[in-house]
């Protein structure tokens, strides 16, 4: 997994982390591969709704041995 870009959202209580994330997405190019660091379950949970919302595609959904949360996420091509 590449070492760019994660967006580290532990510490923080949604809604703010659900924001980060859909501006970071908005803000991706196409194809980009992101990588969200989460350690709140229900933010883990609306992240994923927001993606689901936003038609964005998610590799992997995981909680880490460490009890953090990790979503990996592509960027799909955008449609002209």
């Amino acid at each position: 997994m590449g070492s760019g870009n994660v967006i580290d959202v532990r510490g923080l209580q949604c809604p703010t982390p659900v924001t980060i994330v859909a501006n970071a997405v908005d803000r991706a190019e196409s194809g980009s591969v992101l990588t969200v660091i989460t350690d709140d379950f229900v933010c883990f949970m609306m992240i994923q709704r927001i993606l689901k919302i936003l038609n964005v595609e998610i590799k992997e959904a995981v909680q880490l041995d460490d009890g953090n949360y990790r979503i990996v996420i592509v960027k799909s091509h955008d449609k002209s």
